[in-house]
């Protein structure tokens, strides 16, 4: 029986964390810098492409793709990480007495890590593009949690899923870029009419509300409505508790999955 997520657990998905972060950059200068320069050619070559099609100057609607492009990366990276986790672990999964969590929040660990880079580089990006800051970006360490908390708890659900069918990773893939086309990132809801079927699936859209916790503080100089707050924050908790739910049932069997 492996243990529940307790503290030496936590110690060993930290340190483990640290080490494949020091691994992952010892030996390259690129991979380093490819952490600064992703994001920024991410938003140069969808800012042209998508400011056309949204009516908006490429200043204005670069600011608008960044406020939610940078967490949507984030929660992409938490969930295809996270996905392989358990199965990457096998090796010190048969080998060391630890709990089948640590692998995950391992890879959330170095996920969070590399969202700092993202972040960064859109605030050196915002000081040329964005002409006015408001106080409402104080508001953006709060509105990062429920993107890191939705994407640990289907990060946990695809990694239970992911032992026993492998040929769940492609599938998972193309659910994402679907979600992210669909979604208002790349769009401006004000593009579409009011009763348009478009607008319609922006406003059903679960990615629309957590993506307002971004975009409000950002690009629009206000603070995310409280139906944003409830609604991300609500859908967060409910796949957190799923995924954790499904390790604990499923954590005995893991052994012989693998």
């Amino acid at each position: 029986m492996y243990p529940a997520f307790d503290k030496p657990s936590l110690r060993f998905s930290w340190y483990f964390a640290k080490s494949q972060l020091k691994t992952k950059y010892r030996y390259t200068v690129l991979g380093f810098l490819w952490n600064f320069l992703e994001p920024a050619l991410y938003l140069v070559i969808l800012s042209l492409v998508f400011s056309v099609i949204n009516r908006m100057n490429i200043k204005d609607y670069a600011v608008f793709l960044f406020s939610a492009l940078v967490p949507w990366r984030y929660f992409e990276k938490v969930i295809n990480l996270m996905m392989e986790s358990i199965v990457g672990g096998e090796w010190l999964h048969k080998k060391m007495y630890v709990s089948p969590f640590a692998f995950p929040f391992n890879r959330w660990i170095i996920a969070g890590f590399e969202f700092l880079f993202s972040i960064t580089v859109a605030f050196i990006l915002f000081a040329f593009l964005k002409e006015k800051w408001t106080v409402h970006l104080l508001i953006l360490p709060l509105s990062i949690i429920p993107w890191a908390v939705a994407g640990m708890g289907i990060g946990m659900i695809c990694a239970v899923l992911y032992i026993f069918f492998r040929d769940v990773k492609p599938l998972v893939q193309m659910i994402l870029t679907l979600t992210f086309f669909t979604s208002p990132i790349l769009f401006n809801r004000s593009v579409f009419e009011a009763e348009s079927f478009q607008a319609k699936i922006m406003y059903w859209h679960p990615v629309t509300y957590f993506a307002e916790l971004f975009q409000n503080p950002v690009y629009l100089g206000q603070f995310p409505s409280l139906q944003a707050w409830i609604i991300s924050f609500s859908i967060s908790a409910v796949v957190l508790c799923i995924g954790v739910l499904l390790i604990n049932k499923n954590k005995s069997k893991f052994y012989y999955a693998l």
